[in-house]
């Protein structure tokens, strides 16, 4: 009797028990498996989107007389995708879920980037998840793109800032790459390599220099 009111009276306080531990710990690789395969599925919308995006002829245009860029279509659909999220996890979360919430907490969310150790497995953890791993994905397709004229870095400078708006919408915290980028593009030319970019990672300065330059 003891044993069971132990076990009764751990499952609603929500507290630790190590009587299924080993059970527990059998189940990991498949619900990590299972979260694998479902953030990769949110991403596969956002790998398709992305798909050729740093061929555009938007980043070589040359700049007219008057040249306000807004957020193009890819980065816009992106970003309602995602505010899209809360809303289609809500009926997951609306209520007491003991299953759904045990196999959070099992989840490795360290396998995808920008999650940190101590990442406690909820919602919030497999939104920002999805979050983080959509900007590794367009980080990705930034460093594809081959040149930047001036009105393109300040198209991408648009675009950059619009998924930043996003992100703070869903209350996700931008990645260090995503940052750095936008730093990068809205600095001139010639400052790049300054002092004040000193802390971002060489391979990235040289890149968005690289890009930046003009070919002659």
């Amino acid at each position: 009797y003891a044993v069971n009111k132990t076990l009764m009276d751990s499952l609603v306080e929500g507290s630790r028990t190590n009587l299924f531990d080993k059970t527990l710990e059998l189940f990991k690789k498949p619900i990590n498996n299972c979260n694998k395969l479902c953030v990769d599925f949110v991403l596969s919308h956002v790998k398709s989107t992305l798909h050729g995006v740093h061929l555009s002829e938007e980043w070589v245009v040359e700049e007219g007389a008057v040249f306000s860029p807004s957020p193009l279509s890819y980065i816009t659909n992106l970003g309602d995708y995602l505010l899209l999220l809360p809303q289609q996890l809500e009926p997951f979360f609306a209520e007491e879920n003991i299953p759904l919430d045990t196999a959070l907490r099992l989840v490795d969310f360290t396998q995808f980037p920008g999650m940190a150790q101590d990442v406690e497995g909820d919602a919030f953890a497999w939104l920002t998840c999805v979050c983080q791993s959509t900007m590794f994905t367009i980080v990705e397709m930034i460093l594809k793109i081959h040149r930047l004229s001036g009105a393109g870095c300040k198209q991408l400078t648009a675009d950059v800032a619009y998924i930043s708006n996003v992100m703070g919408a869903l209350e996700v915290s931008l990645s260090r790459d995503v940052v750095d980028i936008s730093q990068l593009l809205s600095l001139p030319l010639d400052k790049i390599e300054s002092a004040e970019t000193h802390t971002i990672p060489k391979y990235l300065r040289g890149k968005i220099s690289a890009m930046r330059r003009p070919p002659y």
